[in-house]
């Protein structure tokens, strides 16, 4: 029996294959220098990713316990313009009402406690479907799925998986601050916001 699937699957390398070894370029004085150079570029770069990635954590710390201050006070803003001490050094701190929320549910029971009444105000849960692994493995259960697109009757409860998610609400990074300031440090070790950017 053919599986329907086969025609749709992309082709994996297969593990065993062994790579050819790679050939030495000959390459003229002057492009062996451009190598040299590029070699010591791409090693400044990395060493400077990783200063850029202290000081970046640093000012994402200091701006947004500034925007947290800014919130409680009732001036909740997305976005601080932050100057260095050079006129040109300017950057813009921007967040996003973007977060991952936990599923398991001691730590939405935690949620739950923690955000009190607000719990529905923050957040909704969304139905997901996916296919069950085992679906996947049975041929004739695929076969069934693929007749279904031309005829109605299949049993959805035998190919799908369907659990509910909790998702964070649209406007949680300004909702955030109607809770406790002692209880949005506990709130935000469950509910991981997208990092702020620096632009």
């Amino acid at each position: 029996m053919s599986n329907p699937f086969d025609g749709l699957a992309k082709k994996s390398d297969s593990p065993g294959k062994k790579k050819s070894d790679v050939v030495a370029a000959v390459v003229p004085k002057k492009i062996a220098k451009n190598i040299d150079e590029f070699v010591a570029i791409k090693a400044t770069v990395k060493s400077g990713e990783a200063d850029l990635k202290v000081l970046e954590t640093e000012i994402i710390e200091c701006l947004r316990e500034q925007q947290d201050t800014l919130a409680y006070a009732g001036q909740f803003t997305k976005s601080l313009a932050a100057n260095g001490l050079t006129e040109t050094a300017r950057i813009t701190y921007v967040t996003s009402d973007r977060f991952s929320v936990p599923q398991d549910e001691a730590s939405l029971t935690e949620l739950k406690k923690i955000t009190g009444p607000a719990f529905d105000n923050m957040f909704e849960t969304k139905r997901v479907i996916t296919m069950k692994k085992d679906a996947l493995e049975n041929e004739t259960l695929l076969m069934k799925i693929a007749a279904a697109c031309e005829k109605a009757g299949m049993p959805l409860v035998e190919a799908f998986d369907v659990c509910d998610k909790v998702i964070a609400k649209s406007g949680l990074d300004e909702k955030q601050y109607s809770l406790p300031k002692d209880k949005l440090s506990i709130f935000r070790t469950l509910v991981k916001q997208n990092k702020p950017a620096l632009k």
